[in-house]
């Protein structure tokens, strides 16, 4: 069958990646507008990532959307500014400024802590709402799922087969974005022994 290659179950571990002069577990949009343009300059004079001028507004924007349908769906989260993975292993280092990675087990999070978007939410929401995605625009794109949600979802449509594969109509679909908006567990599950977990330095 010509989709055989398509994952159509959910992966059992989420991935953090971030800049270990950084830290881990930060969130942009909790800084404000001058300390978070300091930040995205250092970015762009490191040379290993490009960052549009727009880019604190799109993303102010986008996480306000995250929060009012996490909200509407789930109450009220313990974080505002949730801390942000990617569904599956995804410490591959293909992203050279945020070359570290934790990767930890799905089952350790309650469904509630959880959000999920499909592709990344600085995509989706895009995908959904601009003209001129039209033709790429699939019934996930500017939506934001539970975990009982993006399991059907993916049941449907598959994992995100990453850009690689030429397919314009699924260009930007590389991963599953997932916002967790607790970070009480992460501190339970770091004070655990390492070796438990998958942690690239």
């Amino acid at each position: 069958m010509a989709d055989d290659h398509i994952v159509r179950h959910l992966p059992d571990v989420i991935t953090h990646n971030y800049d270990p002069d950084l830290g881990r577990f930060r969130n942009l949009c909790s800084l404000s507008d001058s300390e978070a343009g300091d930040v995205l300059a250092a970015i762009n004079a490191s040379g290993r990532r490009v960052v549009k001028p727009n880019y604190l507004i799109r993303r102010r924007r986008t996480e306000a959307w995250l929060l009012s349908e996490r909200t509407r769906k789930l109450g009220a989260p313990h974080l505002r500014r949730p801390i942000y993975f990617f569904f599956g292993d995804k410490a591959d280092g293909a992203d050279p400024s945020r070359p570290a990675s934790v990767v930890l087990p799905l089952a350790a999070f309650a469904d509630d802590v959880l959000t999920f978007t499909y592709p990344d939410s600085m995509a989706s929401l895009p995908l959904a709402t601009r003209s001129e995605h039209r033709a790429e625009r699939k019934p996930y794109h500017g939506q934001v799922f539970t975990l009982s949600e993006i399991q059907d979802v993916v049941a449907t449509f598959g994992m995100p087969v990453n850009s690689t594969t030429g397919d314009p109509a699924t260009r930007f679909d590389r991963f599953i974005e997932v916002p967790v908006w607790d970070d009480r567990p992460l501190q339970v599950l770091l004070n655990q022994p390492v070796n438990q977990f998958k942690f690239l330095l």
